[in-house]
């Protein structure tokens, strides 16, 4: 089992995104929470109902920006180890982005999950991450893009990537400087809380750096929702299986192993009980290893395939983005798969 069309996870991403912001934003004008003209994202998800809206469509989009990034992670892994056997800085690079992009699903839950009225500082720290290390990401994965094109994608990829890097990137700072730091709210707030937003008017101080913000931060947030949509280009010849999971042997001690809970050819016996095992581990080895002899023909042809998977990273033991037309070359000629 497995899923042939990956590249509708980036493409759910983009969806979840865009229905948060503009649900919520109509719901809100609608009940007069917020102008009709530009106001900041997190304004329009910040009241109940539309709230609960914004947070929850939030959610979803972080989850599957978490599974996007880790699609991408293993496109590089791909392209790099399983086609071109290269090693290099390669892998720790991925592996440091792959974490960078989590930050950044994080970053949109945290928004989602606590609204500016309530808790301002995780709110901010939320947004930081989203924007802050999705920028990062957006540009390094531009980089990688460059590299692995034209094999993956077509040159025009990587040049609409880098626009759009560069423009989030200008936004990003006008975002900060003529928002939270130009752009504040007079002190008269509506209802005289300072849990209330307030309700902005073309005649007031500051009004003009407010709306400088308040554009900025949408059209970064459109830049980066387009930018995760745009791996949906490289994956659309992709496809991945469902994660294997390995069952062990489990010895206790002063008891026989089941024969029923020996599943898989295995080298190592793995106790589940504590205790005096780890000393006998060499003898129960040499007692137990003939009960490893599984007599089913199609599970040893399936070992066969994959020649050393001893030193495999756990789950990383096949390939995950192939081509179906080559899969049964690519089987004959795989080797381990390193990060």
């Amino acid at each position: 089992m497995g899923l042939s069309k990956v590249w509708v996870i980036p493409l759910l991403t983009f969806v979840f995104s865009s229905s948060a912001f503009l649900a919520s934003y109509f719901i809100a004008v609608h009940l007069n929470h917020v102008n009709e003209f530009w106001p900041y994202i997190s304004d329009s998800g910040t009241t109940p109902p539309e709230s609960c809206i914004f947070g929850q469509l939030l959610n979803l989009s972080a989850l599957f920006l978490a599974c996007s990034v880790y699609l991408r992670h293993r496109q590089i892994v791909e392209f790099y180890w399983h086609q071109h056997q290269q090693e290099g800085k390669w892998r720790s690079i991925s592996c440091f982005l792959l974490f960078v992009g989590y930050a950044s699903a994080l970053g949109v839950s945290i928004v989602g999950n606590f609204q500016e009225n309530n808790v301002i500082i995780v709110h901010y720290t939320g947004a930081l991450l989203a924007f802050g290390c999705g920028l990062v990401y957006a540009w390094a994965q531009t980089v990688f893009s460059y590299r692995m094109n034209p094999k993956l994608a077509k040159p025009v990829v990587s040049h609409f990537r880098l626009l759009l890097c560069i423009v989030s990137t200008f936004f990003f700072v006008t975002m900060i400087v003529f928002g939270p730091i130009l752009g504040q709210a007079p002190d008269n707030v509506i209802g005289g809380g300072a849990s209330k937003l307030y309700h902005w008017t073309g005649s007031e101080p500051n009004y003009v750096e407010h709306m400088i913000g308040t554009c900025s931060e949408w059209i970064l947030a459109i830049c980066f929702q387009v930018y995760i949509l745009s791996f949906a280009i490289e994956l659309r010849h992709a496809y991945c299986h469902a994660p294997k999971l390995r069952l062990v042997a489990y010895y206790c001690d002063g008891m026989a192993p089941s024969e029923s809970a020996i599943s898989v050819t295995s080298g190592n016996a793995i106790s589940c009980c504590a205790g005096s095992m780890s000393k006998n581990r060499a003898k129960l080895d040499r007692e137990i290893r003939p009960t490893f002899n599984i007599e089913m023909a199609g599970l040893e042809e399936s070992f066969k395939r994959i020649p050393d998977t001893d030193g495999m990273p756990l789950g990383l033991d096949a390939a995950d983005f192939v081509n179906p037309a080559r899969q049964t070359a690519f089987d004959k000629s795989v080797h381990c798969m390193k990060f």
